[in-house]
């Protein structure tokens, strides 16, 4: 498994496990792999399954369950000051779910880039119709409010250089939402990253998994939704200007024929909603590479330019809506167009390794 000189921690953050973590901790470390095992807070009726893995891995714990970002949180700071010569650090689930070899290939992957890693599922196997729900959620909403595409955004296979240890420590989150909040980081601060695929084993339909669909569903995306007000307010601002210049400036031949008003008035308004976007943007996220940020925000801000323009067009001349009224319509009808343009880019752009 081309396992020359390992460099990483194997890390998985368990809560009320089952024999799966035995199996996956001792095959790892007959790998040659130290396994650290964060025990969130199980209750002592698992302290059986916990005693064994000792055998092989350390284990550390704490009384009460605290969510699964607090665990990943807890072990990097541990992997931090009690494994001084390890380069990366591999998370991963304890319920069976990742593949030995998958996990190998992950930390191969980090290895030889010496980068982060992000694990995508396959869902080209029977899934558990709330995995499978989740993830479209969490996709759909994702690509909408950062402008990036990921095939799956909540597989908990992941490589970390070392070094990332003190930024993964401060980002928010304890939960499932951790995670999220995690790859959000590493997108508007334009931190490197390459994703791989990677085949998922679901045991008795995933009865074991403690994610909630609806209410943890919920509380990922929350963990994104200032990216989406962010997008929001900018909409609007350029709904408000284009009002703005159509009704004091173009209209009624003020400045230009009232034949081009309304798109005219919504390519004014673009400079400007441009302007705020990149400004508030760079103030709130601080991206390692601004040049970057702008560049994603001035095709983003094309792509609504377009779309603008011929709704306002189409709306505002043949149904006689007025140019504000034409704005609110464009921002439902956008969404999927937009989402599948985001996706059909994101796959181009974004790294595989297969």
């Amino acid at each position: 498994m081309n396992l020359e000189s390992k460099t990483a921690v194997i890390l998985l953050p368990s809560y009320q496990p089952e024999n799966t973590l035995i199996i996956l901790s001792k095959a790892l470390a007959e790998l040659g792999f130290p396994v650290l095992i964060v025990d969130d807070g199980s209750g002592k009726q698992y302290s059986s399954i916990f005693e064994t893995c000792k055998q092989w891995s350390k284990v550390i714990s704490y009384p009460k369950n605290k969510g699964k970002g607090f665990a990943l949180k807890t072990g990097f700071a541990y992997i931090k000051e009690n494994y001084k010569d390890c380069d990366f650090i591999v998370t991963a689930d304890g319920d069976g779910q990742h593949r030995i070899q998958d996990i190998v290939r992950v930390y191969n992957c980090a290895k030889e880039k010496e980068i982060t890693v992000i694990a995508e599922r396959k869902f080209d196997v029977p899934t558990p119709i709330k995995s499978r729900i989740g993830n479209s959620i969490s996709r759909f909403t994702q690509a909408l409010c950062t402008f990036r595409y990921m095939k799956d955004n909540q597989c908990g296979l992941r490589a970390f250089p070392i070094s990332l240890i003190p930024q993964l420590i401060k980002i928010g989150g304890s939960r499932y939402e951790y995670e999220m909040r995690v790859l959000t980081y590493l997108q508007t601060k334009e931190l490197p990253y390459a994703c791989i695929s990677v085949l998922t084993i679901y045991e008795d339909d995933n009865k074991s998994s403690h994610f909630r669909p609806i209410k943890d569903t919920l509380l990922i995306q929350s963990s994104i939704f200032l990216y989406g007000l962010i997008n929001l307010f900018t909409f609007f601002i350029a709904m408000f200007i284009a009002t703005f210049f159509y009704y004091f400036l173009f209209k009624d031949g003020a400045v230009a024929s009232n034949k081009i008003s309304y798109e005219l008035a919504v390519v004014c308004a673009s400079p400007l909603s441009l302007l705020f976007h990149v400004v508030i943007n760079l103030i709130v996220f601080k991206p390692k590479y601004p040049a970057k940020t702008i560049f994603r925000l001035v095709l983003y801000e094309l792509i609504m330019l377009i779309s603008e323009a011929i709704t306002v067009s189409f709306f505002c001349r043949l149904c006689n809506f007025t140019i504000f009224g034409a704005y609110l319509l464009c921002l439902p009808l956008i969404l999927f167009p937009l989402y599948y343009l985001i996706k059909g880019v994101g796959l181009v752009y974004n790294s595989q390794y297969e």
